[in-house]
C-alpha cells in the first residue's frame, strides 16, 4: 500500500507540471498577441456595367402639365425600363395633350401649339430613366450634329437601316439601342395609325413629309429650350 508521503509527492509533482503547462500556454498567447494582425483583403466589388453616353441626365422630374395630363404611369414604365410600353404611353399622352386622340397624329399646327411644359416633362422622364440615352433633347442634339439631315438622322438613331425606314415592330426597345432611338415619334403622321407615312422611304412624298414634320418638331424643341 502506497504511503501518504508518496501520494503527497505525486500530487506535488502534478501541481508543478500543471503550473509549467499554464506558464507555457500564457507565454504562447503573449507571443501571438505581439505578432501584427494579418488582415484578409476584402473582395473588390465589380464595377457596374454602364453604357457610354455623351448626353447629360436630367434632375429629379416634376410631373407638370399645362392641361392636367397624368404622367405617373409613364414614369413607372420608364423606371421599370419597360421601354416599348413607355413609348406607347408617350404617344397616347402626346395625342391626349394635343386633343388629337381621334385623329391619331399631330400636324404642323398641332406641333406649334403643343405646350412646352408637357414637352419638358416627357423629355425629362425619358432622359432621367435612360441615364441620358433617350429623350427629345438627345434627339435634337443628334439632329443638329448631322446637319439636320433627315436620312442621316434616321441612320444615326437607328430608325433607318440599309437605306430603308423601319416598321415599328423592328425597332429596338432595349437600353442598348442607339442613343436617341427612343421615344419613337409615332404621333407624327398624316393618317391615323399610319406611321409608315413618316418613317418609310418608299415614296418620295412620304419621305419628304416625314422630314418636314420632324423638322417642325425639332424647331419646337428649340422654342421650348429642350
Amino acid at each position: 500500500m502506497m504511503s501518504w508521503s508518496t501520494v503527497a509527492a505525486w500530487v506535488s509533482a502534478g501541481a508543478a507540471v500543471g503550473s509549467l503547462w499554464f506558464a507555457y500556454q500564457k507565454n504562447e498567447r503573449e507571443k501571438a498577441s505581439a505578432q501584427p494582425t494579418r488582415r484578409i483583403p476584402a473582395t473588390p466589388t465589380p464595377p457596374l456595367l454602364t453604357f457610354p453616353t455623351t448626353y447629360a441626365t436630367a434632375p429629379s422630374v416634376q410631373l407638370e402639365s399645362e392641361v392636367g395630363a397624368d404622367y405617373s404611369q409613364l414614369q413607372k414604365l420608364l423606371a421599370a425600363q419597360h421601354f416599348k410600353e413607355a413609348d406607347q404611353e408617350t404617344t397616347r399622352l402626346i395625342l391626349w395633350v394635343a386633343s388629337r386622340e381621334e385623329k391619331g397624329y399631330l400636324g404642323f399646327e398641332d406641333i406649334k401649339r403643343f405646350p412646352c411644359r408637357d414637352l419638358h416633362t416627357i423629355n425629362q422622364l425619358w432622359v432621367q430613366y435612360s441615364s441620358g440615352r433617350f429623350g427629345f433633347s438627345v434627339q435634337r442634339q443628334i439632329y443638329n450634329e448631322v446637319g439636320k439631315n433627315w436620312s442621316a438622322f434616321g441612320n444615326r438613331v437607328g430608325w433607318r437601316r440599309n437605306g430603308v425606314w423601319l416598321d415599328y415592330k423592328r425597332y429596338s426597345f432595349e437600353f442598348r439601342a442607339s442613343a436617341g432611338h427612343l421615344p419613337i415619334c409615332r404621333f407624327l403622321a398624316i393618317k391615323k395609325g399610319f406611321w409608315r407615312v413618316v418613317n418609310v422611304g418608299w415614296f418620295a412624298g412620304v419621305w419628304l413629309q416625314g422630314g418636314l414634320l420632324y423638322s417642325s418638331l425639332a424647331r419646337k424643341f428649340v422654342d421650348c429650350n429642350l
